[in-house]
């Protein structure tokens, strides 16, 4: 494959373009760093758009709450000041250092950069939803069985199960409620992995909560029509009308490609120390993919490490490259 060399050399590369990177690239801009986004995915905003763009947010400094694909917006416009080059559809594959301790990064495509110090904000890696082995989900995924909320009005007058007991569940949850004609939400235990406030706000909304059950099939002609619940303690199967089935027990990530740049990991997660370095000098780490004693994995917390990775990115440029 013949490679494409971009000839400038930045000070840093952002690799990943959902909201930690997206704040990334607005900090090193402040900073007055020259900065470029690179991302995987044929749009910016990560999770945001691909999954959650109607999910309530909650854990931005000052803003009590905001929808996913509204404060992507507020990030767009954040960094647009500083007018950033972004590099979409091109997966990094590769990240080495030469001997005068510059970055080469290159992408599945045949796109090479140059950077003095590089931040990953990879989020988890490649994701995809979790599915389950339960029949009929695969025969109607898109025709009633999604995996995120893109369109609230899509939800309007429908009858909606949801199915998951994590924040991502409950918070889509509370979002469809808004609209929907019923909903109910199962989940295979009692105990909800989730902040207390939204399970609160869950107990409190008119949401069916069925715990200790299990999504046994799904059934309907073209669309969803009905689904059969287990009670995984009685093993009892109930029948329920609903038109749309909404799946959040999770993502399945992929950090392979990460594994063969040298860099270290943890229960796929980059290791990083109290300035976000990884133990390659001057490639750094942030939000969902980096990870440290008393890590919490938050919007909020990785938006910080951004900022601590920048803030020393740019020292460590200072000190390693005194000519540049």
């Amino acid at each position: 494959m013949s490679q494409m060399v971009n000839p400038e050399c930045y000070d840093v590369l952002i690799v990943g373009g959902g909201p930690v990177g997206l704040f990334g690239a607005y900090y090193a801009g402040l900073r007055d760093m020259r900065a470029r986004l690179i991302d995987r995915r044929h749009e910016l905003g990560g999770q945001l758009t691909a999954i959650y763009p109607e999910k309530w947010v909650y854990d931005i400094p000052g803003i009590p709450a905001i929808r996913g694909k509204v404060l992507f917006e507020n990030l767009l416009t954040q960094i647009a000041p500083y007018a950033i080059p972004v590099s979409l559809s091109q997966e990094v594959v590769l990240i080495q250092k030469n001997r005068n301790n510059m970055l080469r990064l290159e992408t599945r495509d045949g796109h090479v950069y140059h950077s003095k110090t590089a931040v990953l904000s990879l989020g988890m890696g490649a994701h995809i939803p979790r599915r389950m082995d339960v029949p009929g989900l695969r025969e109607f995924e898109g025709r009633g069985v999604v995996y995120g909320v893109h369109n609230l009005p899509d939800f309007k007058g429908k009858r909606v199960l949801v199915i998951g007991g994590g924040d991502s569940a409950l918070d889509l949850a509370l979002t469809v409620m808004e609209v929907c004609k019923d909903l109910i939400l199962i989940h295979r235990s009692d105990r909800f992995n989730a902040h207390e406030e939204t399970v609160k706000k869950l107990y409190s909304s008119n949401a069916e909560i069925k715990t200790y059950s299990e999504l046994a099939a799904i059934e309907g002609a073209d669309v969803v029509q009905r689904v059969q619940l287990r009670d995984s303690r009685t093993k009892n199967v109930t029948i329920h009308d609903v038109d749309v089935v909404i799946v959040a027990i999770g993502l399945i990530f992929n950090l392979e490609g990460v594994r063969d740049w040298g860099i270290e990991l943890e229960s796929n997660a980059i290791v990083v120390d109290h300035n976000r370095q990884t133990n390659m000098p001057g490639v750094y780490a942030a939000g969902d993919i980096a990870t440290y004693p008393g890590k919490m994995r938050l919007i909020g917390t990785g938006a910080a490490e951004a900022m601590q990775a920048i803030n020393h990115a740019k020292h460590y440029i200072h000190e390693t490259f005194p000519y540049l």
